[in-house]
């Protein structure tokens, strides 16, 4: 494990520092929406070949703008489609972050689970050989452990 013993020590103030930037960004993009689920359904959606389609019908629409009927707007279709790519460009490094933070509480999570445990465990211990507080511990704790309990013994059935 490349990250045993993870400290990042993140202040209050660095924390509130990245929550500001991301507020910053949110609000230099005033022209984010919100689709409800039945709006991001209504309309074909290509997936990962929707740049290259995007591509192809610029590139067929300017060779033969003789063709194209006058109502349509290519002007704005190429806004749209610029618009499209770098926000897409944008998605990748906020991808990149998400799963980067991810990965890192996934760590964090695991080291504290590590040490969580050993100190349950230490209170089990303790508790057999009638440690003050001990006993008292473990009843606070053995609550959390119920569930993955339950999951064994239902894996083992």
């Amino acid at each position: 494990m490349p990250y045993a013993n993870l400290t990042i020590n993140l202040s209050d103030a660095d924390r509130q520092d990245i929550i500001d930037k991301i507020a910053n960004i949110e609000t230099s993009m005033p022209y984010l929406v919100q689709l409800t689920p039945a709006e991001k359904t209504i309309h074909l959606r290509l997936g990962k070949k929707t740049p290259a389609f995007f591509s192809t019908v610029l590139e067929w629409a300017a060779q033969n703008a003789a063709s194209l009927l006058g109502y349509f707007d290519l002007n704005a279709l190429k806004g749209d489609v610029k618009d499209y790519q770098y926000l897409s460009d944008v998605l990748v490094q906020l991808t990149k972050l998400q799963t980067a933070v991810k990965h890192t509480m996934t760590a964090l999570e695991q080291e504290g689970m590590l040490g969580s445990l050993n100190f349950y465990r230490h209170c089990q211990s303790a508790s057999l050989l009638n440690v003050v507080g001990a006993q008292e511990a473990v009843n606070r704790l053995k609550p959390f452990m119920s569930k993955t309990n339950k999951k064994k013994k239902g894996k083992e059935e």
